[in-house]
Order: C-alpha cells, then sequence, then structure tokens
C-alpha cells in the first residue's frame, strides 16, 4: 500500500496543485439542495486559491440532466464537475459515457447526507409495520425479497417465518413500492440495486411487484399492513412504521440507521453527496486542487456551518483523499462506503 500523503496524515491540510491549464473558470453545476453549500464552498476555495477560479452553472436545478441544463452539460463534457446529491440515474450514466468514449465519471463523496431529513440525502431504511417483530435483514435475505436474480444465493422466503420471524409461518411478505423500480429507478431503489442487488460486477434484477403502490406511499401502506415490507428515506418515517437493522452478511453486526452508526460507517444504506470528475482533462490538475479543498478542514468546516450536511466520516474521508491523490482524475474511479462490520 502507498505511504499516505503528509499533508492526509496531519489532518487534511490542504495542499495547492500548479495550474496546468489555462486560467478560466472551472465549470460546474450543482443541484438546488446543495445552493447555500456549494456557493460557500465555491467562495472559500477561491479566497484561498485565487489563481483557480470556480463558476456554479446557475440556475441550480434537481439532480437529473434531463431537468438540470447545468448537469446535461457536465454529462456532454461542457463542464468539468458536477455536484450530485442521489446516484447517478443510468440515462445521465449513459449520456456521459457516449460523451466520454465510454469511460464513467469519477464519484468522490464530499459530504454526508442529512441522515434523517427527508429530500436532504437522507439514508435509505427498509422498512416495516411496526406490528412486525422483525429486528434484522442481511444483503442476502434482502436480494432474495426484492430481486428476480439472486445474486447472492438466497433462495425465495416463502413468509415471514423465513425470514426468522418466529411464528409467523404461511403469513406472506408483502412487498411495497414496486413504482419505484417499475420504469426509470428512483434514487433509493438505485441504492437498493447497484449496492444490495448487484454484485461482483453484475447487474441485478428487480422483483416484478405489480399493484404494490409508488415509492412515494410505500410509508403509508406499510403502516397499515403488518406483512408489508418496502424502503423509504429516513426522513419520511410515521407512526406505525419502523426500520429494520441491516447486516452485510448473515453472520455480521446489524445496524439500524441512526446518526451514531452512519457517523461511524456503520450502516451500509447511508448516503453522500458526491462530486463528479470528468475524465483527464489538461485541467485535472486544477480539479484535483478543487477536490482536496472540499476534502480538507476547511471544506470540511463548511459543512458543517451548512446546519444541513454532516461532515465525511473519517474512513469515507480517507478513501475519498486516497482516490483524489492516487488516481488522479480519470474515469472508472467510484469511491463508495464500506461499512464496518
Amino acid at each position: 500500500m502507498l505511504p499516505l500523503p503528509l499533508w492526509l496524515m496531519s489532518g487534511a491540510m490542504i495542499t495547492a496543485t500548479p495550474a496546468a491549464c489555462p486560467a478560466s473558470p472551472l465549470r460546474g453545476s450543482a443541484p438546488s439542495i446543495l445552493k447555500t453549500l456549494a456557493p460557500a464552498w465555491r467562495d472559500d476555495f477561491v479566497v484561498r486559491f485565487p489563481d483557480t477560479p470556480v463558476e456554479l452553472l446557475t440556475p441550480f436545478g434537481p439532480p437529473q440532466g434531463a431537468l438540470d441544463p447545468g448537469l446535461e452539460a457536465f454529462l456532454e463534457g461542457r463542464a468539468d464537475f458536477a455536484f450530485l446529491t442521489r446516484e447517478i440515474a443510468e440515462a445521465d450514466l449513459a449520456t456521459f459515457r457516449k460523451s466520454h468514449r465510454g469511460v464513467s465519471p469519477s464519484v468522490v463523496p464530499v459530504a454526508t447526507g442529512a441522515w434523517d431529513r427527508f429530500g436532504y440525502v437522507d439514508a435509505v431504511a427498509i422498512v416495516v409495520n411496526s406490528a412486525n417483530p422483525i429486528r434484522r435483514l442481511s444483503y442476502r435475505q434482502l436480494d432474495a425479497i426484492f430481486s428476480s436474480s439472486r445474486l447472492r444465493g438466497g433462495s425465495v422466503p416463502t413468509d415471514w417465518a423465513a425470514l426468522g420471524v418466529a411464528g409467523w409461518r404461511g403469513r406472506p411478505i408483502h412487498i411495497l413500492g414496486g413504482g419505484g423500480w417499475a420504469g426509470e429507478e428512483s434514487a433509493r431503489a438505485l441504492t437498493i440495486r447497484r449496492r444490495i442487488l448487484s454484485i461482483g460486477g453484475r447487474r441485478g434484477r428487480w422483483k416484478p411487484a405489480p399493484d404494490s403502490g409508488s415509492e412515494a406511499d410505500v410509508v403509508d401502506r406499510v403502516a397499515a399492513d403488518p406483512l408489508a415490507i418496502g424502503f423509504t428515506g429516513m426522513g419520511h418515517l410515521k407512526v406505525n412504521v419502523r426500520p429494520v437493522a441491516i447486516a452485510l452478511g448473515d453472520r455480521s453486526p446489524a445496524y439500524l440507521p441512526t446518526a451514531g452508526t452512519i457517523a461511524a460507517d456503520r450502516y451500509p444504506l447511508a448516503r453522500t453527496v458526491d462530486l463528479l470528475l470528468a475524465p483527464a482533462t489538461a485541467c485535472g490538475a486544477r480539479l484535483r486542487t478543487f477536490a482536496r479543498y472540499l476534502l480538507s478542514d476547511a471544506g470540511q468546516a463548511q459543512i458543517g456551518a451548512s446546519g444541513v450536511f454532516q461532515p465525511l466520516s473519517k474512513a469515507t474521508l480517507r478513501r475519498s483523499l486516497q482516490s483524489v491523490d492516487r488516481q488522479g482524475v480519470r474515469g472508472n474511479t467510484m469511491v463508495r462506503r464500506r461499512p464496518r462490520g
């Protein structure tokens, strides 16, 4: 393993990188929920690095290329970076690859979502009715419930007893929210599919769930059905609905989504605010300078001051820094939270 750079070992101090491209500003997009944080980052950065101006494309829009001209500019190669507050949509990924010779963007987490504030990158929760006694589910079990591919090797559970609920033999599992993956996947459905249903480079396939409602009404439907299961954002929970603890493996510790488990990198379905970077260009060194700033003490301090999002955990911060420092700005680099068991 390569040694960590001295500035990382000393607590993520800011290190300048010589400019390698013309003095025109780095151009990038940000979604509307970053309308305060993204400008704060930009303003603080240009004070510290006046030779590297940054322009945020406005107006800020939803985090999908079809709805935000700024993000569309990044996807089509007309901008240098994009902040994203969800998993990049499949259509957007295809647009980027088409414009960049089949290469994917680098994805670097730069902040932790507001874990229980709906719509602000809150953690994804697997939810059941409060009357359901189940306390934990593993990735293998979730894959068997929600997928038709079952790449993790689990058998199809026939009832809640098959998932370990004593005394619930013969009680069927009612999967809700199939509208969230029947067509274009929602942001939370993408999180589930990419982290749980897919494995080893193989793409998992959703189990069809017709007439099971949309993701928007999952919570209300689960609250009314003791046999139901679905997923939503933590900020959307209400009375008679509770999250289930999630485990990476059948014998691994299971963790509920809480501020503490997310800060400690324990909960596996936490989400992050990400910086997406185009493949290496003449401005790669300046983009690395900007990325390192976001991951520095100064950049992370701006997150705390926002009052909405949270700084990265030490483990995620280290992975992001190592990705930027060792690999530079090039495609096919994705840094994802690796929860500790």
